[in-house]
């Protein structure tokens, strides 16, 4: 088995000892091919194996029209160098050899693959040529690379993948393409990767609207798919629908103002991560949006601006519109991580999260909440909670203990920069301090101010008073205060 891990830097050598060293090779290559042909004797010295690694070493490293200069390290590895820009990869640098398995040649500034590159190439299994420069690929670049599994073209230059360039990869697992600048996916350029489970597209400049609702289909064993920093709005509704098996769908920071029918739907049941971070998401009204994905795990919802036109119904008052319905995790029986952070959150609904049997960690840090309702996360078995960075002024008598009294096993907790009242922050650290709880206590042992108070040293439990507190605090604080 032969791997080739190709990593490139700057030539250390003189030209002169370069080329000394190189007709040195020459000589004793012809020597030695002029011995195995004449005596015998040495021929039986040799077993196979060692003869193909000791001439694959002689035959890399007497290149010399090639702007990659590659050598080969313990009899297994080839390094590539390059002392050029705009390197081309060409036939006989890392091709015709049917024992290589893995090939590296990653920051060679790369900027053209010939056809014949990777020929004959028959047991390779893992490519990777990221961090190069390379702007196209050519129809056929890859026929003779049936048994490869893994192929990472991240971080080039590629605009457009030619029909058919992935035809001969039918064991293909894992595609990575991440941070180019492709625009278009032609339908069916992944037909004949039936195997495929990896993709990550991410960082392009892909076009919901324009994708083929039929991109994917007959792909039923994809678990990880990654989409972020494209642009997905108006994307098909069922250009997924064919997944049976998807665990994972990053839609980060892809312009999305509201959660795409496409990422609920019922073939969906097998997601465990769903990433819609860094969009413009405002609205969770429908108690039913999550009813599909029962199984999911993590859900990231953070800087977004769910909350920022935030109602909820009271008793007492008339049922008003609201940005965000109090029963809408409740089918995410599995749901472990939840990430609301930066999200404009103002009000949290009494029902939010409580008895959701296996939620351990809730972010709700950089927001504008002023109270935390301790029924919201009754009956789950939180562990994390991070509240900092509100306008949190009190929360309520014995919070914790009646919290933990409810099913939480709470064990960190952090609650910093918020515009605390100086007698509510204090019953409030000792607490936690009693309880055992993590939080950042460095931050209240500088000198810095950590509360506000009246003249009066007692703890208001009294929404009237919060706006006082908070204009307080961020008169004192200066433009420093994020509330």
């Amino acid at each position: 088995m032969i791997y080739f891990n190709s990593v490139c830097t700057k030539m250390s050598l003189l030209d002169s000892q370069v080329i000394g060293l190189k007709h040195v090779l020459l000589i004793v290559y012809s020597r030695f091919i002029f011995l195995l042909k004449k005596t015998s004797y040495l021929l039986s010295l040799f077993s196979d194996m060692f003869t193909h690694h000791l001439i694959i070493l002689l035959t890399v490293l007497i290149i010399s029209k090639a702007d990659l200069t590659c050598k080969t390290m313990n009899d297994s590895l080839v390094s590539c160098t390059a002392d050029t820009t705009g390197n081309v990869l060409a036939r006989n640098i890392v091709s015709d050899n049917i024992y290589t398995t893995v090939i590296t040649i990653r920051s060679c500034r790369i900027s053209e693959v010939e056809n014949e590159a990777f020929s004959n190439l028959t047991a390779l299994e893992y490519l990777d040529l990221s961090r190069n420069k390379i702007q196209i690929l050519n129809f056929g670049v890859f026929e003779d690379t049936q048994l490869l599994i893994s192929l990472n073209l991240s971080y080039n230059q590629l605009a457009n993948l030619p029909i058919g360039i992935f035809d001969q990869m039918t064991r293909l697992t894992h595609l990575d393409l991440k941070v180019n600048k492709i625009n278009t996916l032609v339908f069916g350029i992944f037909d004949k990767l039936r195997e495929l489970e990896y993709v990550d597209l991410s960082d392009n400049d892909i076009m919901g609207r324009e994708l083929h609702p039929r991109l994917f289909d007959n792909r039923p064993f994809i678990k990880f798919i990654d989409f972020s920093r494209n642009d997905m709005i108006a994307a098909p509704g069922n250009w997924l629908q064919t997944f049976q098996s998807l665990q994972v769908l990053n839609l980060n920071g892809c312009f999305l103002n509201e959660i795409p029918a496409f990422a609920i739907k019922p073939n969906l049941r097998p997601l465990k991560q769903l990433v819609l971070s860094n969009n413009q998401i405002s609205n969770l009204q429908n108690e039913s949006l999550f009813v599909h994905l029962e199984n999911l795990e993590h859900l990231d919802l953070s800087h977004n601006i769910i909350g920022k036109f935030l109602k909820i119904k009271h008793k007492k008052k008339k049922k008003r519109k609201k940005n965000i319905d109090g029963e809408i995790f409740q089918p995410l029986r599995k749901l472990k991580t939840i990430l609301l952070n930066n999200s404009k959150v103002k009000i949290i609904p009494e029902t939010l999260f409580r008895n959701i049997p296996k939620l351990t960690k809730i972010d709700l840090s950089v927001n504008k909440i002023e109270e935390v309702p301790l029924n919201a996360f009754k009956g789950s078995p939180l562990k994390d909670l991070n509240l900092s960075n509100n306008r949190i002024t009190y929360l309520q008598d014995n919070f914790c203990l009646d919290l933990m009294r409810s099913g939480s096993k709470l064990n960190k907790f952090l609650f910093d920069s918020n515009p605390w009242q100086c007698a509510c922050l204090t019953e409030f650290l000792r607490e936690v301090k009693i309880l055992g709880i993590e939080y950042n206590s460095a931050k209240y042992e500088r000198k810095e101010l950590v509360c506000v108070t009246s003249t009066e040293f007692i703890c208001k439990r009294n929404p009237n008073v919060i706006d006082m507190y908070v204009n307080t605090y961020r008169q004192l604080m200066g433009s420093t205060a994020m509330l």
